[in-house]
């Protein structure tokens, strides 16, 4: 469909040549005056042209120049096209203001990196955080921040697990680098000071230590006591022995909430030895299960272990024992109606994996994320009735990373649970 500009364009240029003919068959010169109508238009054409060029050349700051039919149009729809580009751009503009302002109010450091890893842009706190100033800028981020783990963080591209260290200008400052990739393989690295977060934690370990070994002596004497009445509860009323027989099983339960504490606290203050054990995984698991047997009397649950002989992994004997015992006996103890448990230990190439299943009562996923928290207990599978302290799973966690595992839950209401110890090395032969 022709366009109302066209249509009298083209209306111009059939009356433009049927006058050239008429006037060419008057004097006797029809194609003469035919090519000079068409001559006379192309210049006008050009005159049109030209105009409309020095207006784009100006960078189309006013109205278009003046003109009728399809030149009209195409001005029209070039200006339109300009103001909405202006229009654009200005909410281009805003928006970049807007988005500088919010980074420049941040107190996390934003740097990208294009794909050498050079320096792109930061925001004013990571200047600070890094002592980063103008000349940096296009420089390897690996020049400017030169600490071995980081230049491994950067240069391996994993970034699944953030990175940390002291500040390149200020040692008494730490620092945690995230990382993500973006575009063509540019890097966003966001950079917090959580140097206030770590002396916390340190405060929040060093209270939990003193506080457990402070509880110790107290209890010691309360036991102690208690003992000494439980002997001669003979002589006392019903009442006192009520009373005592309660007194004695709250300190009990007060004394393991303390030696868990004791244990986490070890784990998470003191290094791990240098120099690590091999662990034969069957006879560790098989004292565990008996102990476990023990625990439940032989009546209500089946154990069962499945590892093989030669099967050794390289850590620390306590700690792998802590952390296994505390998942086997969770299984029995948080399903007191009994069960089938497996307990289980094999390896593939790069991995060694000890798991423990049952078929109990099972967790609502819900719980999964937060069940290694400390004190953490879920609605059902995890009561304070089960006679737990709440830190079990914590102790389980410490004690994998200590040894380079880490832990998988799988659970579900009524269709049991598997926790599942994966290290990250090879199988070591006993």
């Amino acid at each position: 469909m022709l366009t109302p500009g066209l249509r009298s364009e083209l209306q111009r240029i059939a009356l433009l040549a049927a006058l050239s003919i008429l006037a060419g068959y008057i004097y006797g010169y029809p194609l003469a005056t035919l090519i000079g109508g068409g001559s006379l238009y192309m210049l006008w054409t050009l005159v049109h042209i030209h105009r409309l060029n020095q207006w784009l050349e100006q960078g189309s700051r006013n109205y278009p120049p003046p003109a009728s039919g399809v030149w009209g149009e195409i001005s029209d729809h070039l200006y339109r096209l300009r103001q909405r580009n202006a229009r654009h751009r200005q909410d281009y503009l805003s928006l970049v203001t807007r988005v500088r302002r919010i980074t420049d109010a941040l107190d996390e450091g934003i740097l990208i990196l294009d794909a050498d890893r050079a320096l792109e842009w930061w925001n004013p706190a990571a200047g600070r955080l890094l002592g980063l100033e103008r000349r940096d800028e296009g420089e390897p981020i690996v020049n400017l921040v030169r600490t071995p783990a980081f230049i491994a963080f950067i240069r391996e591209g994993r970034f699944t697990e953030p990175v940390e260290l002291e500040a390149p200008n200020d040692p008494n400052r730490l620092l945690q680098f995230n990382a993500n990739q973006f575009g063509t393989n540019e890097v966003a690295l966001v950079v917090q000071d959580i140097t206030k977060l770590r002396r916390l934690e340190q405060i929040r370990k060093e209270f939990v230590a003193n506080i457990s070994h402070e509880l110790r002596t107290p209890l010691t004497v309360l036991t102690g006591y208690l003992e000494t009445l439980r002997g001669s509860a003979v002589e006392q009323p019903p009442a006192w022995r009520q009373a005592i027989a309660q007194m004695d099983e709250q300190t009990r339960r007060l004394t393991l909430l303390t030696e868990d504490l004791v244990t986490l606290s070890k784990l998470e203050s003191t290094p791990l030895p240098i120099r690590t054990e091999r662990v034969a995984l069957r006879p560790l698991l098989a004292a565990i299960v008996d102990s476990a047997r023990a625990l439940t009397g032989g009546e209500c649950h089946e154990i069962a272990l499945q590892c093989p002989p030669e099967l050794c992994l390289e850590g620390v004997t306590r700690e792998l024992h802590s952390a296994f015992a505390n998942l086997v006996y969770n299984a029995v103890k948080h399903n007191p109606g009994g069960c089938a448990i497996w307990v289980r230990a094999g390896h593939d190439d790069a991995h060694t994996w000890v798991e423990v299943e049952d078929e109990g009562v099972g967790i609502d996923p819900r719980h999964l994320p937060r069940l290694t928290e400390r004190f953490y207990r879920a609605e059902n599978s995890r009561s304070s009735s089960s006679g737990g302290t709440g830190l079990g799973l914590a102790i389980v966690k410490h004690s994998l990373l200590r040894n380079g595992g880490k832990l998988e839950i799988h659970s579900a209401p009524g269709q049991g649970s598997t926790f599942r110890c994966t290290f990250e090395a090879r199988p070591a032969q006993c």
